[in-house]
């Protein structure tokens, strides 16, 4: 998918969600993307599943943002600000469309991928794990990793994005012997919503139907 979408389209689309410039907020310590020097269609395919570009937390958090807020993206803020200062920095990014049918696939992955051990009863929630292999001396590390999680919620109505990173987790009875994210930053992050939603204000909905009933019925309904 990434090599039909070819190199500079890639690169543009990646430059348009906010991913290729250093990342400007109130704070003047911020770190420039690390991307590849000559990028060719080898950079493109890493770069698709997830290695060879290196971006702050923050900056990814801006990303996917947009991507689940149906479209828009806003320039992050350490300080208070209303929707609408917001909405009034929102640049259109995706079509409403692709938001939501983004939405629908990380709910999906919370019902039967990745992230089922990230699903909290009653808050919707959807995500995507990420495990990256560290880079030392050079080369990518085959027992060093850093693990991520990425959850919305609720998925049919985003209201927060929330990531969970973990350094270098290790393999326990627990998860079977496995350090990838979907058995350590999925579970934590299950563990801060079920904390943190209560005290956000976030009533609990039980007996919701499934992501293609809830968002992808929806979306059909109101076309």
């Amino acid at each position: 998918m990434a090599l039909a979408v070819g190199v500079q389209g890639h690169q543009a689309f990646l430059k348009k969600m906010g991913q290729l410039d250093r990342l400007r907020t109130e704070l003047p310590e911020s770190a420039e993307p690390i991307v590849p020097k000559h990028w060719g269609e080898l950079n493109t395919v890493t770069i698709a599943f997830g290695h060879g570009l290196s971006v702050a937390p923050l900056q990814a958090v801006m990303g996917i943002a947009a991507t689940l807020n149906g479209g828009r993206l806003i320039p992050p803020t350490f300080l208070k600000r209303s929707e609408s200062e917001a909405n009034a920095l929102a640049k259109q990014v995706l079509k409403p469309e692709t938001s939501r049918a983004m939405r629908y696939l990380m709910r999906l992955n919370a019902e039967k991928g990745t992230a089922t051990k990230a699903n909290v009863d009653g808050y919707y929630i959807g995500g995507k794990t990420g495990t990256a292999e560290k880079v030392v001396n050079g080369r990518y590390s085959k027992h060093k990793l850093l693990t991520d999680f990425m959850a919305v919620l609720p998925a049919d109505k985003p209201k927060y994005l929330m990531m969970i990173m973990l350094d270098e987790p290790q393999a326990t009875p627990e998860t079977h012997g496995f350090a990838t994210a979907g058995w350590n930053a999925a579970p934590t992050a299950a563990k801060v919503i079920a904390r943190i939603a209560p005290l956000l204000d976030l009533e609990p909905r039980f007996d919701l139907p499934k992501a293609d009933q809830l968002i992808l019925a929806k979306a059909v309904a109101s076309q």
